[in-house]
């Protein structure tokens, strides 16, 4: 059995999070499907995370085991033959049989994309949160700092998160106003809050 990491691109509009759920669509349920028309296999994927429904990543990373022989080029370029459009893997490698997608993250980046604008963009609503009056960026941005560093952020979870611990360590945050963007990840837009996030997991999620 080989261990394979995956690092996943998707556009998460049209699934109801990550995570394998009964009667819904899910990334994970999508590309398991895909493995399983590729290598034969019945394969089941860990990712470093899970999204929640319409969230989209950029770097996604996703581990597996399989038997098949195929070049992880070829995989990779199988993979992408068959997934849906909204779905791409950006890259695919050969790593150490212990590789664990959770345990071996360092640190994650979340981003959030805010238009303050009067008129909501219609072309990108799935990829920000319209709020129709203008927001003072420097003072969330001062308002923010105090989340940097390690603390119990249990009182942001729903009642009875499934994980061991709610320490986590943030470390770096800002709120900034950006320039004019065609694309949502190009991080220039002038009418558009983004607040990026680094937080570096203190304990696994569960």
């Amino acid at each position: 059995m080989r261990t394979i990491k995956l690092t996943l691109a998707y556009d998460g509009t049209a699934y109801a999070g990550w995570q394998v759920q009964p009667g819904a669509t899910t990334v994970q349920g999508t590309l398991e499907a895909a493995l399983t028309k590729v290598t034969g296999e019945s394969i089941r994927v860990l990712a470093s995370g899970r999204t929640d429904a319409g969230v989209h990543a950029l770097g996604q990373i996703v581990g597996l085991r399989t038997g098949s022989a195929l070049a992880v080029d070829v995989l990779r370029k199988a993979l992408n033959a068959v997934l849906p459009p909204d779905i791409a893997v950006i890259e695919a490698a050969e790593v150490r049989e212990d590789f664990h997608a959770i345990r071996d993250a360092q640190r994650k980046r979340y981003r959030y994309v805010i238009h303050d604008g009067p008129v909501r963009d219609v072309f990108r609503r799935a990829y920000l949160w319209h709020y129709g009056r203008r927001l003072d960026e420097q003072a969330m941005h001062r308002a923010a700092q105090v989340l940097l560093g390690t603390h119990d952020f249990s009182s942001f979870e729903r009642a009875g998160a499934p994980r061991e611990s709610s320490i986590r360590t943030i470390t770096d945050i800002s709120v900034q106003r950006t320039g004019e963007c065609p694309d949502f990840r190009a991080g220039d837009c002038p009418d558009f809050r983004a607040a990026k996030m680094g937080l570096s997991p203190s304990e696994p999620e569960g």
